[in-house]
């Protein structure tokens, strides 16, 4: 299960990848002394809990150059640090360039997906985002922009397929929706890779009462004992730390996967 230091982890990845683009060193002066001392701010990059408050991580986001939004977001994140279920906006997430849930994915060494409309971002072709973002009202000028960004965030991921374990699940739904033959081939060929397994709930088998939501499930330790939920709706991304919700949606998980055929039996 996940520990109350979670958020700490990604607040420091934040800080340490601020720090280096502003080309400054754990023994910098000034960074330093804003924490008190080398050793504090090492441990704050670790996500190891200090005493440090989260006016110095708005500070230090200052210092290191970083945009106000993210500051602000930084700050707020690290005065949560012990709460167990909590939200990020998602127009706090594009005012300030700064996704939790990318964060924790980074650091995954197990993901669990259960889909119901659509395949996963992380499995789609090019041409299916293409239509995704069409649809979805986005402005024509920054589809190309956020096609390469989901691109490279694909790539960073397989690059990684070796030491992470990835199970999808999708609702027969999501086969049918816009998911063309190239879709289906995409995903059967990421199918191939030893840690990735992709299943579907067939309809003829349902209906699947407790499935009706999408929802992740990050293992950030040990891929068999899952960290983080992580739902998504279109005004704000939510994560639950409470092992009773971890507990319930990895059952919820399972008990779905029991039921699942292989992709590879999927017919039109």
């Amino acid at each position: 299960m996940a520990t109350e230091s979670e958020l700490l982890v990604i607040v420091g990845r934040g800080l340490r990848k601020h720090r280096d683009r502003a080309g400054k060193s754990t023994n910098d002066p000034e960074a330093c002394a804003i924490v008190g001392s080398s050793r504090s701010l090492k441990r704050v990059e670790q996500g190891i809990r200090t005493r440090v408050n989260f006016s110095q991580i708005g500070r230090l986001c200052d210092y290191y150059g970083a945009p106000p939004q993210v500051k602000y977001e930084m700050e707020r994140l690290w005065r949560l640090a012990d709460a167990k279920i909590w939200a990020q906006t998602s127009h706090a997430v594009a005012n300030s360039g700064w996704d939790s849930y990318l964060e924790f994915e980074r650091m995954a060494v197990g993901l669990q997906q259960y889909e119901s409309q659509f395949p996963p971002g992380l499995a789609q072709t090019e041409r299916f985002m293409q239509r995704l973002f069409e649809k979805g009202g986005e402005d024509p000028g920054r589809i190309p922009s956020l096609i390469e960004e989901r691109l490279h965030r694909q790539g960073e991921f397989v690059a990684r397929l070796g030491t992470t374990v990835w199970t999808i699940l999708l609702s027969e739904a999501a086969l049918h929706n816009g998911c063309d033959g190239e879709q289906i081939n995409r995903m059967l060929e990421l199918d191939e890779h030893e840690n990735v397994t992709f299943k579907y709930l067939p309809f003829s088998e349902g209906p699947y009462p407790k499935m009706r939501m999408p929802f992740s499930l990050l293992s950030l330790r040990d891929h068999r004992n899952p960290s983080i939920v992580y739902l998504e709706s279109p005004y704000e991304f939510r994560f639950y730390e409470k092992p009773d919700a971890v507990g319930m949606y990895s059952q919820i998980f399972e008990t779905g996967v029991l039921q699942a055929k292989s992709l590879k039996e999927f017919r039109r």
